[in-house]
């Protein structure tokens, strides 16, 4: 049984944040607050996060970022804790998986997002994580697990360094006994969770406007196909079992809320036609091989029902840009545009297509008209940027500079938006501007000492500007705690090393 680095991750990270708090058991009856304060919960979650960055875990297309952002929050707006901050995220993985971390992160599994038929089954799943966030199931499951899931841990860590003169095979036996018994302490305890969950996020799903049934149809689908093809189930119906009381259950709080609560005409639509989109572009944009996924989509679209094409034919545009197969995808994308002269996801897909094909001119131009009617849309001043970045001019690099600089404000935790925004202010010769979003790239991608450095050694230029110096003090100064902390959990290099995870 192999396991995959994320599992390892989110161990030692666990680990380190066993270790690096001082934090006493409460007395029963005590405050799940006691053991983590929601600052502590932030900070964790985003070392998680910034840690599956680093991988390459994190599926940043600002899209897919922007799609699944929108969706998780109309959800949290119907929330028990509307006012609690989420950050929702797709994960480079075909397993049929989704998670709630620590400080409301929310990420959903590229090969769940798949083998969803429909948006409300995706919404279902969702707002089951969201209600473990808002419930702080998180938290109790960490108070009740430190005493019995440490020692599992630690004994499992020493046994890795034990092991390195040894075989990979006393190696995948250690991690399959170790996180066997841990995976299955935490299954016994969050079962109790479960029902919570399903019952607030079945609320949360039906009062934002989807079909409150969709999440014991969704489980139940799940597990008849496991069962129909003989396999085991998938990692998340490991960690959220489906039984046939559950789904009942499931069903019966779907049947109520429908009968005692009325529809409200001015919730939102499900889009199925969109989130077939993003399913297919989540699909092309995580995988390793788009060349194979090219002949997929080829088979896939000969055996596919009229109302599937569209779709997939998007998908197959998308693969055969990453597969370099220029012409092609621009010709296939610019049919799809023709029957949708409006579409925005295809005017920005295509000009992506574009310049990749070393068209930077035509998509620039086709973007350009509608950065008035989207004045707000992150995916297609970036898509803009990046056409104008392409020209490799001074002039240019200075207007996609200006077109960013007003989205830099608003989401400058997006490694994807400071990456094009360092790009475009080299390009104009601003290196000094340049070097300090490229901070924030390192910041926001795992690499928080690289970002420190690069921000310290800003400083040591003569010529940033006093109101640039000003902002770059008061980032280190924010950072600084932040870094300190990450230096006494710091794993041993050695350890690292032996995981694979070595820096």
């Amino acid at each position: 049984m192999k396991f995959s680095k994320p599992s390892l991750i989110a161990l030692l990270l666990f680990l380190n944040l066993a270790h690096a708090t001082d934090i006493s058991l409460p007395e029963m009856g005590s405050s799940a607050a006691e053991v983590l304060t929601p600052e502590e919960e932030d900070r964790y979650g985003r070392q998680m996060f910034y840690e599956y960055r680093r991988l390459g875990y994190v599926v940043d297309d600002p899209i897919l970022a922007d799609y699944i952002e929108t969706l998780g929050y109309r959800l949290v707006a119907h929330s028990e804790r509307p006012e609690q901050n989420f950050t929702f995220f797709i994960v480079r993985s075909n397993d049929i998986n989704a998670f709630a971390a620590p400080g409301g992160f929310v990420g959903v599994n590229a090969g769940l997002m798949y083998v969803a038929q429909r948006e409300d089954e995706l919404a279902a799943v969702m707002g089951h994580e969201v209600a473990h966030v808002t419930q702080r199931h998180l938290v109790r499951a960490y108070e009740k697990m430190q005493k019995s899931t440490i020692p599992i841990a630690l004994a499992m860590l020493g046994a890795l360094v034990a092991t390195r003169n040894t075989s990979g095979d006393a190696t995948e036996a250690i991690l399959a006994s170790g996180i066997g018994a841990m995976q299955q302490q935490q299954i016994n305890f969050t079962r109790h969770n479960e029902f919570e969950a399903d019952r607030i996020g079945i609320g949360i799903l039906y009062r934002t406007g989807f079909a409150p049934v969709a999440a014991a149809d969704f489980f139940k689908r799940l597990a008849n196909e496991t069962r129909a093809n003989g396999e085991g189930p998938p990692p998340y119906l490991r960690t959220h079992p489906v039984t046939i009381t559950r789904v009942s259950e499931a069903h019966e709080r779907a049947e109520k809320l429908v009968t005692e609560e009325p529809v409200v005409a001015s919730l939102y639509k499900p889009d199925d036609a969109k989130f077939n989109l993003m399913k297919h572009r989540a699909r092309v944009l995580s995988s390793d091989a788009p060349s194979i996924l090219v002949a997929d989509y080829q088979r896939e679209l000969k055996q596919s029902k009229p109302a599937q094409r569209e779709a997939l034919e998007y998908g197959l545009g998308l693969a055969l840009s990453r597969a370099a197969m220029h012409a092609e995808a621009v010709s296939l994308l610019k049919k799809l545009l023709d029957r949708h002269p409006d579409h925005l996801t295809y005017l920005i897909s295509l000009a992506q297509a574009e310049v990749a094909a070393g068209q930077h001119q035509a998509a620039a131009a086709r973007l350009l008209p509608l950065l008035n009617d989207y004045p707000d849309s992150a995916p297609l001043k970036i898509a803009y940027a990046e056409a104008l970045i392409a020209s490799t001019k001074t002039d240019q690099g200075r207007l996609a500079a200006e077109t960013l600089r007003p989205l830099i404000n608003k989401r400058g935790w997006d490694p994807t938006l400071q990456l094009t925004f360092a790009r475009a202010n080299e390009l104009a010769g601003d290196e000094d501007r340049a070097l300090e979003a490229h901070a924030e790239v390192a910041l926001y991608t795992g690499r928080p000492f690289d970002a420190m450095e690069q921000l310290k050694r800003l400083l040591d230029r003569p010529s940033v500007s006093y109101y640039q110096r000003a902002r770059v003090e008061a980032r280190i100064a924010e950072i600084t705690p932040y870094i300190l902390e990450l230096e006494r959990r710091r794993i041993h290099p050695e350890t690292e090393q032996r995981l694979g995870l070595a820096r």
